[in-house]
């Protein structure tokens, strides 16, 4: 199901992001405050607000650093336009700087989204006529790459790169630890070995938290029941799910889409 959502988050202290992390739609993140390193292709890199990248589907990245302010738009590549696509494909993985009436403009027009409620007449052609003005303003940014902070000591191999796709694009099904293994002819040891190692988290994990994210983005973008949502995400019941999405989100599934509702 085509989507779309806008998200606003401040920090006024160090945080981090748990893990490495991919998803199957784009992200475009504005740093509007503050300073991040990200982590990126294998590199790290310091930016400073106001910045602006746009992450495609299927990049591993990961941010970490002091307080901020960011701003994110996720939108799935079949809710885009050909023009849209166009422009999220050129300006991808580029680390761009923006100057402070950029930013501005790229402010008020998050501010105008943020205004927008799911209640309103016309409500997905007023959110889809701001998304076109933030993409006509990214299409008018430099490509002005910024150096990267420093290599990453031990950059993380191809076939584990490969095993963090496998586990987004195949996260609706029931996998286990064994198939995992099989799948990329390994062991059960060898696999949990290398994916602490180079990814700091089990593979179960992570493909945890790859369904709770998908999940996160159901929640928001539609209206299928829990039980939908559960199913689609790969989660072996409702009950299930919700037990473990409170665990992680503090708040139970509707809660969680009803707080989202009321911030668009």
């Amino acid at each position: 199901m085509p989507f779309i959502e806008f998200e606003k988050s401040v920090k006024d202290q160090d945080w981090s992001m748990l893990d490495l992390h991919s998803h199957k739609y784009y992200e475009i993140y504005f740093l509007s405050k503050g300073a991040r390193s990200i982590f990126l292709s294998n590199r790290l890199y310091k930016i400073n607000a106001p910045s602006l990248i746009v992450y495609p589907p299927n990049a591993v990245h990961k941010t970490e650093g002091g307080s901020f302010e960011r701003h994110i738009i996720n939108v799935s590549p079949n809710y885009l336009n050909e023009f849209q696509l166009s422009v999220l494909e050129e300006k991808k993985l580029k680390l761009l700087k923006l100057t402070s009436q950029e930013a501005k403009k790229l402010l008020n027009l998050f501010e105008t989204a943020y205004r927008i409620k799911d209640g309103d007449k016309f409500y997905h052609l007023k959110q889809n006529a701001v998304f076109t003005s933030v993409i006509l303003e990214i299409d008018a940014l430099g490509a002005l790459i910024q150096s990267p902070q420093t290599e990453v000591a031990k950059p993380i191999p191809t076939s584990i790169l490969k095993i963090l796709d496998f586990l987004t694009s195949n996260c609706q099904k029931p996998l286990t630890l064994k198939q995992i293994a099989d799948e990329f002819f390994i062991s059960k040891t060898t696999l949990i070995y290398n994916f602490n190692k180079h990814v700091g988290r089990s593979p179960m994990d992570y493909l945890l938290s790859v369904r709770i994210n998908k999940a996160k983005q159901m929640l928001v973008a539609g209206k299928k029941s829990i039980g939908e949502i559960s199913e689609e995400c790969g989660f072996s019941s409702a009950n299930y799910f919700g037990l473990i999405f409170k665990k992680r989100e503090k708040v139970s599934p509707m809660q969680y889409r009803k707080l989202q509702s009321s911030k668009n």
